[in-house]
């Protein structure tokens, strides 16, 4: 790997963390890869699991304990879920809410290391919503609360469900921060199934498929004023069951964004050095 140090203090990188639930894993990879080649990253944007990891490196800026608490920790989560509603969603989420306040010490947007903005969505009138200031687990309960399973996060007069519904990739977020590059984390990319023949349609996969075309151009709305666009191939991957069982997918979820990072290393290194 080049060891070269790479100190620009003339172009402020962005890093624009997308929605995906277990595909978020994948943001993992790209922080430690770009980390790895000592590209600073001086402002985040985060929807939904991209809020979460984003506003957790934010605060520790210690990536293995940012992998730690997304990879591991599956017992306090599962026990989180354990709080049954049927007001708006299945899961209340007062739980989750104080799980994550006490992973993150209670903190707030003015005790973070790296500025952050959270996407969130307004159910009742669709607009995207953000947030830079308040108590990050409110604001992170907000911006996860998917619609069908989490009860939405009501915050002064808004009633708020997960950022992915109305942008999936915060890149404008990322701009607002002021940052001149901005690098965005794609996880709603979709290139077909190639297990699926016009014999072998069923209603499922034509539901299913159907809403991750739609995300999939969502997403790319989304990335189109990014200066680099890391969308790793996950479709695959996207049950929480197996992220809990012991067999999972983790640490390959994980590798192929490393991977994809890695391409656009080169380029963006050219791009920080280019006066």
């Amino acid at each position: 790997m080049d060891k070269e140090i790479i100190i620009n203090t003339h172009k402020k990188v962005g890093l624009a963390l997308g929605s995906g639930g277990v595909r978020g894993l994948a943001h993992i990879g790209v922080i430690r890869t770009l980390l790895q080649h000592h590209i600073p990253i001086n402002c985040i944007s985060g929807s939904s699991i991209g809020a979460w990891i984003g506003a957790h490196y934010s605060l520790y800026t210690d990536i293995k304990k940012t992998e730690e608490y997304t990879t591991g920790k599956k017992k306090e989560k599962l026990y989180s879920f354990l709080e049954p509603t049927i007001s708006g969603g299945l899961v209340k989420g007062q739980k989750i809410e104080l799980m994550l306040d006490q992973w993150l010490d209670g903190s707030s947007f003015d005790d973070l290391k790296i500025p952050l903005k959270v996407a969130a969505t307004d159910f009742l009138n669709g607009s995207k919503v953000s947030f830079d200031q308040g108590k990050l687990s409110t604001i992170l309960h907000a911006s996860m609360a998917v619609p069908g399973i989490f009860k939405p996060v009501i915050i002064d007069d808004k009633v708020l469900i997960d950022g992915g519904v109305s942008n999936p990739v915060p890149v404008d977020l990322a701009q607002e921060l002021g940052a001149d590059i901005v690098i965005a984390v794609n996880l709603d990319y979709y290139a077909g199934f190639n297990k699926i023949s016009q014999k072998s349609i069923s209603y499922g996969n034509v539901a299913d498929g159907a809403v991750r075309i739609m995300r999939h151009y969502l997403a790319l709305s989304a990335c189109q004023n990014a200066d680099f666009i890391i969308q790793p191939d996950l479709q695959r991957f996207s049950s929480w069951t197996s992220y809990f069982s012991k067999n999972n997918n983790n640490d390959e979820i994980i590798r192929l964004a490393a991977e994809e990072t890695e391409k656009i290393i080169p380029a963006l290194k050219d791009l920080l050095q280019d006066e």
